[in-house]
């Protein structure tokens, strides 16, 4: 049933991670690669050096970077002939030269292993994101998502709803 659910019931114990000192280029590569296994993986895990939680990097704080980044070349607000592929080129090398510092979200969602299902959608609802981390002795075990509550607690309505 699913109120008997813990966040390690749910969790993800594979996912993208880099360490404090990644380019955004290679959060972004890290977290295109985990997409290709699951479509809906959008936080990547930022690691201190000594393997510590530093934070997270999610698809919006991406975004924002690289629109940070496209915006920044006058080029673009110029009046005239402008070569859009040359620029775009020119802004995704300074996007890929950008650091994390200002991208990471230093205090994500967290929750912990025994966390019951309702204590999970708590969290998703105060903190406004898709996701949590699973944290046990300042390890992060897993990602819970959104999307695989939502499945879980779906599947066990619609076999109600057949009764």
């Amino acid at each position: 049933m699913m109120l008997r659910k813990r966040a390690w019931d749910m969790m993800r114990d594979e996912y993208p991670t880099v360490q404090e000192d990644a380019s955004l280029a290679e959060a972004i590569r890290v977290m295109r690669k985990a997409m290709v296994d699951a479509p809906d993986s959008q936080v990547v895990v930022v690691k201190t050096k000594g393997g510590k939680l530093k934070g997270t990097i999610n698809l919006w704080q991406l975004f924002k970077a690289v629109k940070q980044s496209v915006l920044k070349d006058e080029n673009l607000t110029m009046d005239g002939e402008v070569d859009w592929d040359q620029q775009f080129a020119n802004a995704c090398l300074i996007c890929t030269q950008l650091r994390l510092d200002e991208y990471i979200i230093p205090n994500p969602p967290l929750l912990r292993p025994n966390d019951p299902i309702l204590v999970v959608l708590d969290v998703f609802l105060k903190s406004r994101r898709d996701w949590a981390l699973v944290v046990e002795a300042d390890k992060v075990m897993g990602v819970v998502y959104v999307t695989d509550v939502y499945r879980d607690m779906t599947r066990d309505m619609v076999q109600i709803f057949k009764g």
